[in-house]
């Protein structure tokens, strides 16, 4: 850097810190700093929290700590008759994410005239202005746009006769066609609207990001005042990862499977191997804890165990993906460069396309001919469809799309068929493949498509939506791809788990060839208890498919065996009926391998989370006979709105063989592979950190079993920003 810049920098800073230093002793400046965060310097005033935590959670900000708010619970407001006598507020905010409705960064009420206003910003980034008068609201453009992930200053001056909001110094320009009338302050209120907008029971109105230096002002604002802050200040880069401490203390959340830093996430989508890293995407709400206004998040890997979250590289824009940028996939272009296909919601539901602008693939840009497929094909009558998956056969590229169909009152899954020659012009053909309820019970309409070559064979999978109290559930055909339609070789799926509740896989090959999914795996419970953990929904191990006499046989990837670290064996041990074998306690990550021979057991497996004064415990075993696996969750947790409940279903074990069980614990998560072949996946949320013990047991006879317990090192999982 050229030394003259070097030097008007610091000159810059020092006059920055200069005019702090006399603004502290003349204004109130709430600079979450020292023991009392929640005070302003004079200690005057006190700004009230409402949080789900117990405390202010703090960040970096643009000078020492910053708040950091969640976008769906964290705010802060101030009622004191000495802001009766102030003519202006500003502060520094950095948002990580949009909000899924207009928020705002703060608001200023005046109880006695029931009036407000506020500086917003709305679910695509727009800055707005906010005036209430009692219950009616209304939002004023003003032509500028909030970039997520940098540090703005905003500001509002009050005088008697006119209101002026400023960004980054510079006064803004309101498209307002009504006057706001100035008003005296009663109540200011941070990082959320004087509106209540909800959804499910979150709160909308909300910014997800960090809060600092919230000044207020005893004289009207001038450009002049705040200028020297933000040429100074406005490029510094803040840091928008959740603070460790928010998830300190829960020892649910997993610590080597894959999740999002916070918030929402459901399925993922695109997984692809790509100069020397694996990279996957999600579908993501960082704003709150919904499915609302829905990003493609992204993550990237050397090694499919250690991530990097990085910036969401797709976001939706008012036009043809407003309502939401939903799952899709990405394949290598006939250059070799990856190319997203993603769901677009709008007016129409449709498909558009991306490109990325850089090899690592952290900045994506929309195809200028979006979307390049909309609406469903002329003469179908439902108007959704969405997910695409391609494929390439020869010189002709192909894209299925989840679809269903309606006739006679009757509805089914199906799969609409679509080809192109250079990705950017779209054929409709056909219908690739369409179920058939009443024989195959495949639902009513699918989602998130595979349709994969495995050797001379095709894997078509589906996910069946949720209809009439059933489930979604994945399920999968194995065919041939003839005549550009898919003939299976059974008319009838085979279920992708075991017990329900794995979705949704991406697939792909490894660097080694091995071909590799992850899928999301659902928490399965209700806002509340979703609201105080903070986080939903989480991702499965890596997992290699290989297929033998048309089933797809699960195992985890050999890359997890870099985890392990400590083990303990026991080798032909017998086991009594209702006396368990402990093989593990004192720990929340762990694997174990285990073989079992029934011999004439009427129910073997595992307590799994379970705590030493038997208070919690889940069992995981295998029902000799009613011929079903099957876990019993009615004691799983103590906790309020956790589900206790049994989940089962059949499965054809050979008992005159031993049976080889290989466990996947992490946190709350629970993966279980069968005989190297079946898996099956289920969520457990105890009370108690010491609901971590693992036992075998038997029921009505004793059994022989061996086992290997490692416990495993936490995944590297970080974030860029």
């Amino acid at each position: 850097m050229n030394q003259n810049i070097k030097t008007l920098i610091i000159f810059l800073f020092l006059s920055v810190l200069l005019f702090n230093s006399f603004f502290l002793k003349s204004q109130q400046v709430f600079s979450f700093d020292g023991k009392e965060v929640l005070k302003s310097n004079s200690g005057e005033l006190v700004f009230n929290l409402h949080t789900v935590r117990t405390q202010p959670e703090l960040s970096q900000g643009i000078f020492g700590n910053g708040l950091r708010t969640d976008g769906y619970s964290t705010w802060l407001n101030c009622k004191n008759e000495k802001l009766k006598k102030l003519s202006g507020v500003s502060g520094w905010f950095a948002l990580e994410s949009v909000p899924t409705d207009t928020a705002a960064f703060f608001s200023i009420k005046d109880s006695i005239a029931n009036t407000s206003i506020a500086i917003c910003v709305d679910k695509f980034g727009q800055l707005l202005i906010g005036s209430g008068v009692k219950n009616k609201f209304s939002y004023f453009s003003t032509n500028q746009h909030v970039v997520r992930f940098e540090w703005i200053n905003l500001a509002v001056s009050i005088t008697k006769k006119e209101i002026n909001f400023w960004l980054n110094g510079k006064k803004i320009i309101v498209n307002n066609p009504v006057a706001i009338t100035p008003i005296e302050i009663s109540e200011l209120i941070i990082a959320k609207d004087v509106r209540d907008k909800r959804e499910w029971m979150y709160d909308l109105t909300q910014i997800n990001g960090i809060v600092d230096e919230i000044k207020l002002w005893n004289k009207p604002i001038k450009e002049s005042d705040l200028q020297p802050e933000v040429s100074a200040l406005s490029m510094k880069v803040p840091v928008l990862a959740i603070p460790e401490t928010r998830f300190s203390g829960d020892f649910s959340r997993p610590k080597y499977h894959l999740l999002p830093d916070a918030n929402w996430t459901n399925e993922t989508h695109g997984l692809i191997y790509y100069k020397n890293n694996y990279h996957i995407f999600n579908q993501k709400n960082a704003s709150n804890l919904m499915l609302r206004q829905i990003n493609w998040g992204h993550f990237s890997s050397p090694d499919l165990i250690h991530w990097t979250e990085h910036k969401p590289v797709l976001s939706p824009e008012p036009g043809f993906d407003e309502n939401g940028i939903w799952s899709g996939h990405v394949v290598l272009n006939d250059k070799g460069i990856p190319a997203a296909f993603y769901s677009a919601g709008g007016a129409k539901f449709g498909i558009g396309m991306a490109l990325p602008k850089d090899s690592d693939l952290l900045e994506w840009v929309k195809f200028k001919g979006n979307p390049v497929i909309l609406g469903q094909p002329e003469g179908y009558t439902r108007t959704d469809m969405h997910d695409p998956y391609l494929w390439k056969v020869g010189d002709k590229w192909y894209m299925c799309i989840g679809f269903g169909l309606e006739k006679e009152g009757k509805q089914n899954g199906a799969l609409l068929l679509y080809s192109s020659l250079n990705l950017k012009k779209w054929d409709f053909q056909h219908l690739l493949f369409e179920g058939n309820p009443a024989v195959d019970n495949s639902g009513v309409f699918w989602e998130m498509p595979v349709f994969q070559k495995i050797g001379q064979k095709y894997v078509l999978l589906v996910n069946k939506v949720p209809n009439k109290g059933v489930p979604a559930r994945a399920l999968y055909w194995v065919g041939d791809f003839v005549n550009e339609k898919f003939v299976p070789d059974n008319p009838i799926p085979k279920n992708l788990e075991v017990i329900n509740r794995l979705l949704s896989p991406s697939v792909a090959f490894d660097k080694d060839g091995l071909l590799t999914t992850i899928a999301i795996i659902p928490d399965e419970f209700g806002g509340e208890a979703t609201s105080k953990l903070g986080w939903t929904h989480l991702y499965s191990i890596p997992r290699v498919w290989t297929l033998k006499d048309g089933k797809i046989l699960q195992s985890p990837h050999p890359a997890l065996k870099e985890l392990r670290e400590e083990k303990k064996s026991f080798q032909n041990q017998q086991v009594v009926s209702n006396k368990p074998l402990l093989i593990s306690t004192g720990h929340q990550q762990i694997e174990i391998e285990a073989t079992i021979k029934p011999q004439s057991s009427k129910k073997f497996g595992f307590l799994v989370s379970e705590n030493p004064d038997h208070s919690e415990f889940t069992k995981i075993y295998f029902d000799a006979e009613t011929g079903e696996m099957v876990v019993d969750q009615t004691h799983s947790s103590l906790k309020e709105h956790i589900p206790l409940r049994i989940k089962r279903d059949k499965y054809d074990l050979n008992l005159s063989k031993p049976v080889d069980f290989h466990l996947f614990i992490d946190g709350s998560v629970v993966e279980v592979f069968v005989n190297n072949e079946d898996a099956f996946t289920t969520r457990i949320f105890p009370l108690k950190e010491t609901s971590n013990q693992v036992e075998i047991f038997t029921e009505g006879a004793n059994i022989n079993a061996k086992a290997d317990a490692w416990i495993l090192k936490p995944a590297i999982v970080k974030t860029d920003f």
